[in-house]
């Protein structure tokens, strides 16, 4: 919650999901993240599950952004990564267990912390 709060000033934040809409939206309100986020975006609302490009073009949609200022940050390489990369998207893979990155060229994190380093690699302004 402290990334977003940081990230929420400067950017639109959306939440790109194969979950259940209702069930996402439970999460977000009991996380006191609701007033964080623009957007829910999920692969029951869409119709197709990430990673599907469609789901993608929705977000961008209800977002009202191009994929080239975009960033998925997700965990999942193939849902997250492979789908954001055939939008045109920027991903940013979570990769809390040291798997093998498949394309060295996706910028990695291995936690959501220290804030400071995770909003550099997320905005792409690492210092």
């Amino acid at each position: 919650m402290a990334l977003l709060r940081r990230l929420k000033p400067d950017y639109i934040i959306g939440v790109v999901t194969n979950n259940r809409t209702a069930e996402q939206e439970e999460k977000l309100a009991f996380l006191g993240m609701s007033g964080l986020v623009d957007a829910l975006i999920t692969s029951e609302s869409v119709g197709v599950l990430k990673p599907d490009p469609a789901i993608y073009q929705v977000a961008l949609e209800q977002l009202r952004a191009a994929p080239a200022e975009t960033v998925m940050v997700g965990d999942n390489w193939l849902a997250d990564v492979v789908g954001a990369l055939a939008v045109g998207i920027r991903p940013v893979w979570l990769n809390r267990h040291g798997a093998a990155r498949p394309l060295a060229q996706v910028p990695e994190l291995g936690s959501l912390e220290p804030l400071d380093q995770v909003c550099g690699v997320i905005t792409g302004r690492q210092g």
